[in-house]
């Protein structure tokens, strides 16, 4: 319920974001269709969610890893 709110605590954004990310990278939902999934929320916050966590893959190992875990174990 948390991932479909409005809060803006920074942990809290950070994995809403990730979750966004992977939503759009395992399934073949759009933009607007991952926007309804969590909450609402319009397309273009699903885009800058996704090019965000995008960014920080490139230099954040940590979160790479993590990504890679959640993809593993939701794949699995």
């Amino acid at each position: 319920s948390d991932l479909k709110s409005a809060k803006r605590h920074k942990a809290l954004v950070m994995a809403r974001q990730i979750a966004m990310y992977l939503t759009r990278q395992l399934t073949s939902y759009s933009y607007p269709d991952i926007g309804d999934q969590f909450g609402g929320k319009d397309h273009s916050t699903i885009i800058h969610a996704i090019r965000k966590i995008d960014k920080q893959l490139e230099d954040d190992m940590q979160l790479r890893s993590t990504i890679n875990n959640i993809k593993n174990s939701l794949t699995n």
